[in-house]
């Protein structure tokens, strides 16, 4: 696949930012986040083959112009940060916008999905991974892409240093939803009218180390990360077995959640390769992101910036490696644990009481900790409307994620049905290569 890029150029906003809202603080949990930009790609199949030469036009149009629109109201994106003074100075410098073509009909990469090598739809985002942090850095950056047949990418790359998923899947339902309306659709608008920009006063910034990445600034390449992504997909019918599988009573009729036991396997896997080898430590320890919004007392739904707490589970496997039940509900309870906090985080950040800057200071020295193998930083962008980001082309024929070059990441996406879900499983070359070995991976390849 080639891909040509035929023209950069900053979209600011319509209208410009009011002097009081020409500062954004990061808060404690910006702090926290991996310094990289986040790549979500949206695939948009051809309706109309008559009509293909005129859409690329009339689309990057009217894509512009409704990005200029949506800025306006999520104005930190069109702003640049300024790691010395940890905030971001929003003077409407705008976000990167990249028109490209590719040498492919999309519906030839869709047919290989399941195997495809994954580095080849890096060359469908806007900047490199890495590219953050630095004051040239753009905080948003698109890219959109033709496809030979007359079908879109729309790559979505958004800086962690001031956006969650759900922040930045706000500001792509927003996007998408001005440019139906620039397009003359009636559309039915369930976006808010404002966002609130103050997650520095709920969680005041302390000068965290960011959770490292391990990814540089420069375009993403095996032979220097040498870390590969893999997608593998897991139907519904396979997770309920897993779900079966993960129960710790097996008497009982309550089964782990669908996410928990993906995770589950995918993290046991990851564990067992590394146990084996008597060399490693026998401890591990992994993170699962757990989303607060609308956990917290009162909810902070329409809060712009990163709003998670990391669950954080840490055991001791033996030799023969890690029991599946076992795992899955360490994980459980991790999360469970977090949820329960989410209740009382704001309340206790009212009262001056260090626990959220404290937890993160222990799990970053856990984290550093040499006799603990991190086994994972877990992620779900499951039940995230991706599916609902219609610019005018239909609904996406398939969302996906690129090459993250950032070791034992895994983000789990549902399928376009809902009822499968596919893990995007971030590894060594070394370590992959055994990770598609284990029993529990194999039956997972073969069932596809």
């Amino acid at each position: 696949m080639k891909v040509e890029i035929l023209s950069r150029e900053l979209i600011k906003p319509c209208s410009a930012t009011p002097p009081s809202f020409r500062k954004y603080n990061i808060s404690l949990i910006d702090e926290f986040s991996p310094n990289m930009n986040v790549p979500t790609i949206f695939y948009y199949s051809a309706t109309d083959q008559d009509t293909t030469l005129s859409v690329p036009i009339m689309s990057y149009k009217h894509l512009k112009n409704s990005l200029s629109k949506v800025l306006s109201s999520f104005h930190p994106f069109a702003g640049r940060y300024n790691k010395e003074t940890h905030s971001v100075d929003c003077s409407d410098q705008g976000a990167e916008f990249v028109e490209a073509k590719v040498d492919v009909q999309l519906d030839d990469l869709l047919s290989q999905r399941k195997n495809l090598k994954v580095e080849v739809l890096n060359d469908l985002l806007p900047c490199p991974l890495g590219a953050v942090d630095e004051y040239t850095d753009p905080l948003l950056a698109v890219q959109v892409s033709a496809f030979s047949c007359g079908g879109f990418a729309i790559a979505v790359c958004s800086s962690h240093r001031i956006a969650d998923m759900t922040t930045t899947i706000s500001v792509v339902k927003a996007w998408a939803i001005a440019t139906k309306m620039e397009l003359g659709y009636v559309v039915d608008n369930d976006v808010p009218n404002s966002w609130n920009f103050d997650s520095a006063l709920l969680f005041p910034g302390q000068n965290l180390p960011s959770l490292p990445s391990g990814i540089s600034r420069d375009k993403e390449n095996i032979e220097v990360h040498k870390v590969v992504t893999k997608m593998f997909y897991f139907s519904e019918s396979k997770i309920l077995s897993i779900r079966e599988r993960a129960k710790v009573d097996k008497l009982s009729k309550i089964l782990p959640t669908r996410v928990q036991s993906v995770f589950g396997i995918i993290g046991k896997a990851i564990i067992d390769v590394h146990v084996a080898n008597p060399e490693n430590p026998k401890g591990y320890a992994v993170v699962q992101a757990v989303n607060m919004r609308e956990r917290t007392v009162p909810p902070l739904k329409n809060q712009f910036g990163n709003l998670y707490l990391a669950a954080y589970a840490q055991s001791v496997v033996g030799s023969e490696g890690v029991e599946l039940p076992y795992f899955v509900d360490c994980l459980s309870s991790s999360v469970k644990s977090a949820i329960d906090n989410c209740s009382v985080v704001l309340s206790l950040q009212k009262e001056g009481k260090p626990s959220l800057s404290q937890e993160l200071r222990e799990l970053l020295k856990s984290l550093a900790n040499p006799e603990i193998y991190f086994a994972g930083t877990f992620s779900s962008w499951c039940k995230f409307p991706l599916y609902e980001a219609d610019f005018g082309w239909g609904k996406p024929a398939w969302v996906s994620n690129a090459n993250i070059p950032m070791k034992n990441l895994v983000i789990l996406v549902d399928e376009k049905s809902g009822g499968g879900i596919e893990a995007w499983v971030n590894l060594k070359e070394s370590d992959m290569k055994e990770f598609i070995k284990h029993n529990e991976i194999k039956d997972i390849i073969d069932c596809n």
